[in-house]
């Protein structure tokens, strides 16, 4: 199997996931009245990582990150909100990891788990300090203008997040290096199921999507 389709249906099998954790278990804990970014943001990064270590290109990981929150344009309501968390932490995370990628190739440096781990947690911070200002400032929602609300998801919800992404992004890393270990060996069977799973996870998405209003 070639690596760009290796690429494509990589990004199509982990955004749709993405997409479809942040709808299912958006739900679930919406109706539970539980805070639900910090555990949404902490399955992002286990699937921003798993993707960023097939495609490590700058962009990837916001191009990931716009097609998980793509489906979010086919709810109704549409809250503009809901996708702009989705994309600041695909953008912060690819902006961590750009910069921490090409100061290893300057100095002739391997990427770590330590460094993957560590810099995961402080792209998931970073994007909770951004998107409260954000929404509240900029898309003037005004649920993000209730007393309390922006405070709490910087600093509450945030630290929690952070705490999270650190498992979510070592699970990351381990089933990246599964993949690439048993991908190079890959028959015409094997890329067949992964191609469905990334066609079926897209289709799933896109249904569930439809059917879910929150």
């Amino acid at each position: 199997m070639s690596k760009k389709r290796l690429i494509i249906a990589s990004v199509i099998l982990f955004g749709s996931l993405w997409g479809l954790a942040e709808l299912g278990i958006g739900e679930m804990a919406w109706n539970a009245g539980i805070p639900r970014a910090p555990i949404l943001t902490a399955i992002g990064i286990l699937f921003l990582v798993l993707a960023r270590r097939v495609w490590n290109v700058p962009g990837s990981s916001l191009a990931l990150g716009a097609l998980a929150a793509a489906f979010k344009f086919l709810q109704h309501p549409f809250w503009g909100c809901k996708v702009a968390a989705v994309l600041i932490v695909g953008l912060t995370f690819d902006i961590t990891f750009t910069l921490y990628e090409a100061r290893q190739r300057a100095t002739n440096r391997d990427i770590t788990v330590g460094g993957v781990v560590a810099l995961s947690a402080v792209a998931t911070l970073a994007s909770f300090l951004i998107f409260g200002p954000f929404a509240k400032y900029v898309l003037h929602n005004p649920y993000w203008s209730m007393t309390g609300k922006m405070v709490d998801y910087m600093f509450a919800q945030g630290p929690i997040a952070t705490a999270l992404a650190i498992p979510a992004a070592w699970v990351g890393l381990k089933l990246s290096e599964r993949l690439s270990l048993s991908s190079e060996s890959w028959t015409t069977a094997n890329w067949l199921v992964y191609r469905v799973a990334a066609a079926g996870s897209g289709i799933a998405g896109i249904a569930t999507a439809l059917a879910l209003k929150y």
